[in-house]
């Protein structure tokens, strides 16, 4: 008896709660088990259709027979248009059906999320086609939109207005978004006067543009991914990149060069993420360029790392290095800032790539900690040069290599890395799984001479 009093007492409690707290507490439910919460009890019959949080997550696929289809459809049509309906924090969608009318429906739904006041939408969506109402950029409640087209074969074509004005917007996430033109992207950045987080991913670029303008005060993390430019042959890399974000902390982009690039001194920048591609048929820095001569498209990666001279921690990944690793990096080029060092090179047919190591190395004076995954190229190492990176001498206290490959090449470049540096204090390789050979090169690397004393060799 005293167990069944303790129970209704817990009951009592829960019941309680105002509305407000309870609804809270069910939008951390996925929504079906929020609508099941219906039959507890008359007052709560209706209770989960003042939540402030509406995810329809994995809701909706074209598995689904249509009758099921058009009961979740006008399922959402209700409960976004319920009566009194309370302010939305966060409408979320994730949609693969292709009905012929989705999309209106759609367009229906985020109207009324942003008659509701929404704070977050957040959408992906595989329906063709999909339309935006056009207050949509004129919010005042949004904080976080994020729009994902995960379609293969489309690309949603974005129509920016005349006038944006998102005052209040903090993340912007455009993913498979097309936009007709340069203009189109920088005046929806330029109406975001919040802005902190932009993350793009571009399947294609506008026409005939030749300037590509990012300018935000607010902005602290930028992301932008072009890689999907590369499956295109016929797009035109003859444009200038331009980023005007002086308070930027994160630096994230992947693609293939641009003809130049034109970055805002990024005082405040902590950490970037760089990968850059060479494509074959680009033309080549000519290494025995004279004095005052122009550079081709290859020579605009000193330009583009130039602009992230003051980040603090870079991952810098190198695809198809060939051309791209030959052109010189000092005087211009030097990582004051720089502490730690992700280096990826992805070819193995590049043999210059371990003096251009060193090259860079020269870059960052002031580097503790190196973690690099260098394939040895089939055609072996260029010699590394005579000169020592003061980093090596004064700052460098770990090295990582991911991938240790046994030959006389890996063996050198670590050798180098042993003799010159004074203050290292752990070098750590990775090696295969073959227990027999693992045990011979540990002992090889173990028997090489080391300059700084309390410096750890440890495989794993």
């Amino acid at each position: 008896m005293a167990k069944q009093v303790k129970s209704v007492g817990e009951l009592d409690r829960i019941s309680s709660l105002p509305d407000h707290i309870l609804c809270h507490i069910l939008s951390f439910l996925p929504i079906k088990d929020a609508v099941r919460t219906s039959v507890v009890s008359t007052r709560w019959r209706y209770l989960f259709a003042s939540m402030p949080t509406l995810d329809f997550q994995y809701c909706l696929s074209k598995t689904y027979p249509r009758p099921v289809a058009e009961n979740f459809k006008n399922f959402v049509d209700r409960l976004l248009f319920f009566p009194n309906p309370v302010t939305l924090e966060c409408f979320r969608l994730n949609e693969s059906s292709s009905q012929d009318d989705d999309y209106l429906r759609l367009y229906g739904w985020i109207c009324a999320a942003l008659w509701r006041g929404v704070k977050e939408i957040d959408i992906r969506y595989e329906i063709l086609p999909m339309v935006l109402p056009t207050f949509l950029f004129t919010s005042h409640s949004l904080v976080t939109l994020k729009l994902n087209i995960y379609d293969d074969y489309y690309h949603y074509d974005m129509k920016v207005p005349c006038k944006v004005c998102l005052p209040n917007l903090k993340t912007l996430h455009l993913k498979n978004i097309r936009f007709p033109d340069g203009d189109s992207i920088h005046r929806l950045i330029s109406g975001c006067l919040a802005l902190e987080d932009l993350d793009m991913y571009l399947p294609e670029l506008p026409n005939n543009i030749n300037k590509l303008n990012i300018h935000s005060l607010s902005l602290k993390r930028l992301a932008l991914d072009f890689l999907n430019l590369m499956n295109d042959f016929l797009i035109d890399f003859s444009y200038t990149f331009v980023i005007n974000a002086p308070n930027l902390v994160y630096f994230e982009y992947a693609g293939c060069l641009a003809e130049g690039y034109d970055l805002s001194s990024m005082n405040s920048l902590e950490e970037a993420d760089v990968t850059v591609y060479q494509l074959e048929d680009e033309p080549s820095y000519d290494v025995n360029l004279e004095s005052g001569a122009t550079a081709t498209a290859t020579a605009t990666i000193p330009n583009l790392l130039q602009g992230i001279c003051n980040v603090k921690s870079l991952n810098l990944t190198i695809v198809q290095p060939e051309t791209l690793i030959r052109m010189p990096l000092e005087p211009v080029l030097v990582f004051h800032e720089l502490i730690e060092l992700k280096l990826e090179i992805l070819d193995d047919y590049c043999s210059c790539q371990g003096s251009w190591v060193i090259q860079f190395l020269c870059c960052a004076p002031n580097l503790e900690t190196l973690h690099m995954d260098l394939p040895v190229p089939r055609r072996g190492l260029k010699p590394l040069p005579d000169e020592v990176p003061p980093c090596l001498l004064f700052h460098l206290k770990k090295i990582k290599i991911r991938y240790f490959e046994r030959n006389e090449d890996m063996f050198e470049m670590i050798s180098y890395f042993l003799n010159h540096a004074s203050v290292l204090e752990v070098l750590m390789i990775g090696i295969d799984q073959d227990k027999e050979l693992n045990l011979s090169s540990v002992m090889k690397l173990l028997g090489l001479p080391k300059n700084s004393k309390r410096c750890r060799v440890v495989a794993f």
